[in-house]
């Protein structure tokens, strides 16, 4: 998503806005902008100062008042969400697409609670893809997946140098495969093994052969096998707990 100066231009009649209502639209951006699963009252406040906006007397008291059941916001551990339906209802007005379900027929997204926004946002594209029956495109979301996973793996335990050629650069998942499942840092379970070498091959045949179309078989027939590899690199990665410098 956009800027937020960018954003602001979006909805109809803003500077004219309460600064109540002001708080309903911030929160719509902290949501989409950084794909975070709450904001906080401190958030909401930044985004008046980054507007150079008096901030609304008692942010902190708005969000708890307009909480509950059949309110507009969801109070959760980490802070706040806005519900379906004023979400729903804010990106009407400011234009903007209204996220599809995701389907739990590949993976449940769940898995990806605690994930990093970007590892959550690749997981719901390739999740959407499989859906929607577009399977070459699902293998090659499913591969960088993977790969993006087994790297953050790495860096979590400051052992990205054992990946890298001599220039620095990652290796590619043909090489952090193997890297991953014989490294001594984590015990890896018998079936990954077999899952992540199912997403190398049809992630390369549906990247680079010109005459191969993946069909839905092929990924149902390593299906279960792939939530058990992402689940695992997930609780070995421990993301509640990587203190990122």
């Amino acid at each position: 998503m956009e800027e937020l100066e960018v954003y602001i231009l979006r909805i109809p009649g803003f500077s004219e806005k309460k600064q109540s209502e002001m708080i309903d639209f911030f929160a719509f951006y902290l949501q989409h902008k950084d794909a975070q699963n709450a904001f906080t009252a401190v958030q909401i406040k930044e985004c008046f100062d980054k507007l150079s906006i008096p901030p609304y007397s008692n942010i902190s008291s708005y969000l708890s008042k307009n909480s509950g059941s059949k309110k507009k916001y969801i109070k959760q551990k980490t802070g706040y969400i806005l519900n379906r339906f004023e979400k729903e209802k804010i990106a009407s007005e400011v234009g903007e697409p209204v996220e599809r379900p995701l389907s739990s027929d590949l993976i449940d997204i769940s898995i990806f609670e605690y994930a990093p926004y970007y590892l959550i946002e690749i997981a719901k594209e390739m999740i959407h893809t499989y859906d929607s029956g577009y399977y070459n495109a699902t293998l090659v979301l499913m591969r960088k997946l993977i790969e993006t996973m087994i790297v953050e793996c790495y860096e979590r335990y400051g052992i990205d140098a054992e990946i890298k050629d001599a220039t620095g650069t990652f290796y590619y998942l043909s090489g952090l495969i193997p890297k991953y499942l014989s490294s001594n840092k984590w015990n890896v379970s018998r079936n990954i093994n077999k899952s992540m070498e199912s997403v190398k091959k049809f992630g390369d045949l549906s990247a680079h052969n010109r005459r191969f179309l993946a069909k839905k078989s092929d990924i149902d027939s390593f299906r279960f096998e792939l939530r058990q590899a992402l689940q695992e690199i997930l609780l070995t990665i421990d993301y509640p707990h990587w203190k990122r410098t």
